[in-house]
């Protein structure tokens, strides 16, 4: 998503050669997201045009990234509307770029909407519960960023704040420290509740800017596309659903919009109703999806400011998310009562 690896056009007509798409016309770095790298790529096949998006993947081996292929043939073959992975005159779906793994998904339909509405919500919701439903079947690796990883990230980053303290460029000040230890105690202390939610296939970065949807004023917005799917894993569902409201349910300050969580919720549970134990657990799983994306926000920020250094120009084509707006949300949800 953010270009941490930059290809000539040569490179990626080779790279284009290897399947039936047609001839390179162009190729264009994608500066939204923050992890992975991504290019929009043009072909001609005879007198037509086709475009795709590579993704060059920046931080999971070839194994991982087999594991996401398999994802998203499943779900596509199940009619979820995500980009499924195309596979080269060889039948081959993983290929090797600049020593990284790289995987060409066909770019579907819609754009970003300028404006959350509550409809935007009821229809990502409904979405997000097939999605869940529809990963039946699936082996899946657990989450790598969930309950396990949070206390381990949470003493890196704690340790490297008290490294540089003296300096004044500590990361975490002592009052998100302090947060930070109570929070991963809270969320270690319900380690049991955590593993007897329903669970499997979650999305785990289902952001409004991963989505895509058809715009068209007279009859309203219809999704089009789930986008990056590349933290999908297993884990609790309410998890997932809590990473959606946090992001398009909520201002930058943790506070809700009106009208859209209650319309997230409607349409998540007009295909799959919560259970007793996640309605109770609610405020638990906004805690936690607050927390995980907090933290690796802060270990992004380090990541970009390392490729940075080593490369200036790549601060034109990165994004940056700003942390503090989900250690905000996080602090909103401890002091409210769900």
């Amino acid at each position: 998503m953010s270009v941490y690896t930059h290809l000539s056009a040569s490179e990626v007509a080779a790279y284009l050669s290897q399947f039936s798409l047609g001839d390179y016309n162009s190729h264009q770095g994608i500066s939204a997201g923050v992890e992975n790298t991504n290019f929009f790529v043009e072909t001609t096949l005879g007198a037509v045009s086709n475009k795709y998006v590579l993704t060059i993947f920046e931080h999971h081996d070839a194994a991982e990234v087999e594991g996401f292929i398999n994802i998203g043939r499943h779900l596509a073959e199940q009619g979820v509307p995500v980009p499924g992975p195309l596979a080269d005159k060889q039948d081959k779906y993983l290929h090797i770029l600049k020593d990284k793994p790289a995987i060409l998904c066909p770019c579907l339909p819609g754009s970003h909407p300028e404006k959350i509405s509550p409809d935007h919500c009821q229809q990502i919701g409904a979405a997000l519960a097939r999605f869940h439903l529809a990963g039946e079947g699936l082996e899946l690796e657990e989450n790598n960023r969930g309950l396990r990883w949070w206390p381990e990230v949470g003493r890196e980053l704690i340790q490297a704040s008290l490294a540089v303290s003296s300096s004044g460029d500590a990361l975490l000040t002592d009052e998100q420290q302090e947060v930070l230890v109570d929070e991963i105690e809270f969320q270690e202390s319900n380690t049991e509740l955590w593993f007897n939610l329903p669970r499997g296939l979650i999305h785990g970065d289902l952001f409004h800017d991963n989505a895509l949807f058809e715009i068209n004023e007279k009859d309203g917005d219809k999704l089009g596309a789930i986008l990056d799917i590349y933290n999908s894993c297993q884990d609790a569902w309410l998890f997932d659903l809590a990473i959606v409201a946090n992001d398009w349910c909520a201002k930058n300050n943790g506070s809700w919009i009106e009208g859209s969580l209650p319309a997230l919720m409607a349409g998540y549970q007009s295909v799959r109703e919560l259970t007793e134990l996640e309605q109770q657990s609610w405020g638990m799983c906004l805690r936690a999806a607050a927390l995980r994306f907090w933290l690796s926000r802060l270990i992004t920020q380090q990541h970009q400011a390392e490729a940075i250094a080593k490369d200036p120009m790549t601060a034109l084509v990165t994004t940056e998310k700003d942390p503090m707006e989900y250690f905000l949300k996080l602090i909103r949800h401890r002091e409210t009562q769900y």
